[in-house]
């Protein structure tokens, strides 16, 4: 990955993410039906020093056995055929196994840079992807938050980029086991969200959705907590609690469905799948929508 200032960021990202995103690529994306694999050391040093970003051991279900080099690529750099000519040279030299080499391009813009050499004693070649090209519900449809984070790196589709964001947010909510782990992936959404100028679709999904991801501001559980203290009870109290938030909860979901459903883009059953409600939830909205 490039080791330029403004990449700093992104590389903290996949390194935090790198188990769940580098099993996600080969198995989704490259279509590599992995049987067992082992991580190999990443250093490389003979007359020059050389660290992959992925290094692996992999045995497919097939049954053959290769090294597998994945890359991930923010800038369309010149040089990257030599980069990855000199890697596939020290790997060969040191497994003395076959080498199949990814390079994974992380920027919205059309790559130039050359993938094969052909010379009279030397022909070469990596495969390039082109992450923007990879559909974002491979990663969106994932109970992992780790992966679900990289949609926004993927290609929309007939979906509008605030619908996407709007997905990818709740998705994320949906995913996450506790508070820091939700608010580690929105971080990482924030971040990756730069790379393809979502910024501004994110912050207001975020945004919007915070009225029950954060109980203390949510203006029902408040509403319902008041309602308990006015009681005098202690059930009172819990049972305003649950209430308010629950109520925070389901408006937010209605509000957001029904603005998927005049975009008209989602299906009934993916709209139920992504927010965790029935078929017949949708419909019903569907039908007070044409109302």
């Amino acid at each position: 990955m490039s080791t330029k200032k403004e990449g700093n960021q992104y590389d903290k990202i996949f390194k935090e993410n790198l188990e769940a995103v580098t099993l996600a690529l080969i198995e989704k994306v490259l279509q590599i039906q992995i049987a067992s694999y082992e991580r190999l050391p990443q250093e490389l040093q003979r007359t020059l020093e050389r660290k992959p970003d992925q290094l692996l051991k992999i045995t497919n279900k097939q049954g053959d056995t290769f090294l597998l080099q994945l890359e991930f690529q923010l800038m369309d750099e010149e040089e990257m055929i030599y980069r990855m000519l000199e890697y596939i040279g020290l790997l060969w030299r040191k497994y003395k196994l076959p080498v199949k080499q990814y390079v994974i391009f992380l920027s919205d813009q059309e790559p130039r840079m050359q993938t094969k050499i052909e010379k009279e004693n030397l022909m070469f070649s990596f495969y390039l992807v082109q992450f923007s090209t990879i559909s974002y519900e491979l990663f969106l449809s994932s109970d992992k938050g780790d992966e679900v984070v990289f949609a926004v790196l993927g290609n929309f589709g007939n979906t509008t980029p605030e619908n996407a964001a709007s997905l990818i947010v709740q998705r994320l909510n949906q995913t996450s086991t506790s508070k820091v782990e939700r608010d580690r992936h929105l971080q990482q959404l924030r971040v990756l969200a730069n790379l393809r100028k979502l910024t501004p679709f994110v912050e207001i999904m975020i945004e919007s959705i915070s009225q029950y991801i954060k109980e203390e501001d949510d203006f029902l559980f408040k509403k319902g907590q008041l309602k308990g203290k006015e009681e005098g009870k202690l059930e009172g109290r819990l049972e305003g609690k649950q209430e308010g938030k629950q109520e925070g909860i389901e408006q937010t979901k209605r509000d957001t469905i029904l603005k998927f459903l005049k975009d008209g883009v989602l299906t009934t059953q993916q709209l139920a799948s992504y927010f965790d409600v029935t078929e017949e939830f949708v419909e019903d909205l569907r039908k007070n929508l044409n109302q």
